[in-house]
């Protein structure tokens, strides 16, 4: 740093703890996952009240015992059925795989006396073996669900009753006691039935399947859109299988649950259930929606219809009448959820954007340095890669001189040196490259829109470093996820900082971030040591493009829509941001260190008076989303390419322009490397090279951060 640099002389910059808005939290509730329940969690809410108003002593202790000692055999087959709509299909045979489940499990143990763990075996492969039927009718042979289910359902009730009906007398008067046998029907832990704490671990189980592993994110690729799935390798045949298979599995246990339990079975076992769990599902889930894992909706939902089930039967009214008004009340509460999600994207829609009042510092430091003031240096730069290229945001150069960028197809590419004029892909890695830096082990560390942090070595091997932070305490919506990583620089101890400019838009809509005009990014830090990651600082203003100083000991920060560069003490983050520099005439993106001790700052666009005007109206913000499409008054001065630099000390010395019809019109990255400076834009197709007259051409970037390699 500059001589005159003195960090505590700089004004501090304010950072709110936390934003307070009425539109933003109804939008970050709207958005929310769990919303989608609001409708099943209503009804259920409306059942149990007015069951516990209509019969008295229902809710008592020992009534919800024995509510939940019958509620694993329908509480379990609606999480299997959940697994084969979620990829996609349907399964009716599940009732008569329940009583054909239930009925090896009897005759194993009374008629065979086959230990119990056995006969819990041999009632978990009779459950599989028809789910595999099933799966390879309709998952490898390609049948249709419905069709093959029904099929099978047919069949194995027929080899049911054919089965129970010779055997049933002598498991009816068999005299087999096993404690085990009696432990799992009618004992309790906690107070609770067995079959309860059953259905609780398979719940989570599927729970944890449908968010963490991989089968489960296979099973919910396929359901929601097979030909992606398949084109992103998945192999669909073998999923579909699977998953029938674990649903027969789930069937067989909840058959083996219901045998323990009551000892014997009748010949309208399972009779029913399919119709009975579809309608749960149907209320949980608001219909048939594949590609989704929903486990909490769908027990809601089952508990629903479970309770009204049993309080009418209670009652003694009619099943005939009982099945009337369960009807009713689902066309009801299908109604309501439809009308719901289908209106509350539009809810969502009005609400998500919240403007507020931005007031920007006037322009200054840029006395003789404007584009109307100077000639457009830019112009004489050689174009590299142009049409081979697609929106380079950020450039970046080896030792050795070889260029490296991001291409917006998700993969890096490399431009061999010294002429650049050889291109070949380094690595794959999907999403949208964004920031650049060399470690000290010449690796390239990777900023990835919608992925996160990755890091990627010279030979092409790509490894995720990390794509979640810690929760904000005050968030309504999970921020866990870093949804826009958008620069980053590496300080001497090997620490990665690296910033998340919106916390509330993506890749394909950052520009409206700019229209809400909040403090919705943040800093982060990677530790490869440790492999965590933390939010330095929260509730910036689009922080975009990182640099540590020269010294190592300060990290510099663009904010891009305050026009400001922020500054950090590295020794000292939690006492927050400092004013580098502001007042800036662009919007400030990427910035790095130049050959004599200051920095180059990339302005990926000019600022305009009728855009500053507008900045200070949040109403008028917010009537110009609904009437005008953003990308036609967003940004005016887009055709202007521009680079700053400034001296150590963050004092504008020199001003890089491209002509208004120039090739480089929107700059977001520049890097010095021997004498000469890179250029990238993440709209652009093609680098810029311009030879600098007064740099040192010896200096790289790598050596400045690193040392001779």
């Amino acid at each position: 740093m500059s001589a005159d640099f003195k960090f505590s002389s700089l004004p501090k910059q304010p950072v709110p703890r936390f934003m307070l808005s009425p539109r933003r939290i109804l939008a970050d509730v709207l958005s929310s996952g769990w919303v989608e329940s609001m409708i099943p969690f209503l009804a259920f809410v409306c059942v149990v009240v007015g069951v516990a108003l209509t019969t008295e002593n229902y809710f008592v202790a020992s009534n919800l015992r024995n509510l939940a000692q019958y509620s694993a055999d329908g509480g379990l087959i609606v999480l299997a059925m959940l697994i084969v709509v979620a990829v996609g299909g349907i399964d009716l045979s599940v009732g008569s795989n329940f009583a054909m489940s239930a009925f090896v499990a009897l005759f194993c143990f009374h008629i065979l006396g086959l230990p119990v763990p056995v006969v819990l075996a041999a009632s978990l492969a009779c459950g599989a073996l028809i789910g595999a039927t099933n799966g390879v009718l309709a998952g490898l042979i390609g049948c249709g669900a419905l069709l093959t289910t029904l099929a099978t359902m047919i069949t194995v009730r027929g080899i049911f009753t054919l089965s129970s009906q010779a055997q049933m007398v002598e498991i009816s008067t068999s005299a087999r006691i096993d404690d085990l046998w009696d432990w799992i029907g009618f004992e309790k832990i906690l107070t609770m039935p067995v079959g309860f704490w059953v259905l609780f671990a398979v719940a989570t189980l599927i729970f944890v399947m449908f968010r963490q592993s991989a089968f489960g994110w296979h099973v919910l690729a396929v359901g929601g859109n097979r030909k992606a799935a398949r084109h992103g390798g998945i192999r669909v045949k073998a999923t579909i299988f699977l998953s029938y298979v674990l649903t027969g599995l789930i069937v067989g246990l909840s058959g083996f649950l219901f045998a323990a339990r009551q000892n014997s079975i009748s010949s309208d076992t399972g009779i029913g259930m399919e119709f009975f769990v579809l309608t749960a599902l149907v209320v949980g889930l608001g219909g048939f929606v594949p590609g989704r894992g929903a486990v909490v909706p769908v027990l809601i939902g089952f508990a629903t219809i479970y309770l009204f089930n049993n309080a009418m039967i209670n009652a003694g009214f009619r099943g005939d009448f009982v099945q009337l008004c369960m009807g009713a009340i689902i066309i009801v509460i299908l109604a309501i959820d439809v009308k719901f999600r289908k209106n509350r994207h539009r809810l969502l829609a009005s609400t998500y954007l919240d403007p507020v009042k931005v007031t920007l510092e006037p322009t200054k430091g840029m006395a003789g340095l404007m584009p109307h003031e100077k000639a457009p240096k830019l112009a004489q730069a050689r174009i590299l890669g142009a049409g081979d290229l697609d929106g380079p945001e950020d450039v970046i150069l080896d030792r050795d001189g070889n260029l490296y960028c991001g291409n917006r197809d998700g993969r890096i590419l490399k431009l061999s040196g010294p002429d650049h004029s050889e291109i070949s892909v380094l690595a794959k890695i999907g999403g949208r490259p964004l920031g650049l830096a060399f470690d000290a082990e010449d690796r390239i560390v990777a900023c990835v829109a919608g992925m996160g942090l990755l890091r990627v070595t010279l030979d092409g091997a790509v490894e995720l470093l990390t794509d979640q932070t810690g929760r904000s305490l005050m968030s309504v919506q999970d921020d866990t996820s870093i949804r826009m990583a958008d620069d980053l620089d590496i300080a001497p101890d090997g620490t990665i900082y690296f910033t998340d400019a919106t916390k509330r838009y993506d890749i394909d809509n950052w520009g409206l971030d700019l229209l809400e005009g909040r403090p919705n990014g943040r800093l982060l830090s990677y530790d490869p040591k440790t492999k965590k990651t933390r939010t330095v600082c929260d509730n910036l203003v689009f922080p975009n493009g990182v640099c540590v100083t020269h010294d190592g000991r300060h990290l510099l920060v663009a904010s891009t829509w305050g026009c400001s560069i922020l500054i950090f003490d590295l020794a000292d983050l939690a006492a927050g941001p400092r004013v580098f520099l502001d007042g800036l005439p662009g919007y400030p993106d990427n910035i790095n260190r130049s050959s004599d001790g200051g920095y180059w700052i990339a302005l990926a666009g000019m600022r305009n008076a009728i855009l500053d005007q507008a900045m200070k109206y949040p109403g008028l913000r917010q009537r110009m989303t609904k009437r005008v499409p953003p990308t036609n008054w967003l940004f005016g001065n887009l055709n202007i390419g521009g680079v700053l630099r400034t001296d150590g000390a963050g004092r504008i010395v020199d001003a890089l322009w491209d002509a208004p019809d120039g090739p480089l019109y929107m700059i977001t990255s520049m890097r010095e490397h021997e004498g000469a400076l890179y250029l990238g834009g993440v709209t652009n197709d093609k680098i810029g090279r311009l030879e600098l007259a007064d740099a040192d051409r010896r200096w790289t970037g790598p050596q400045s951060y690193w040392g001779k390699g």
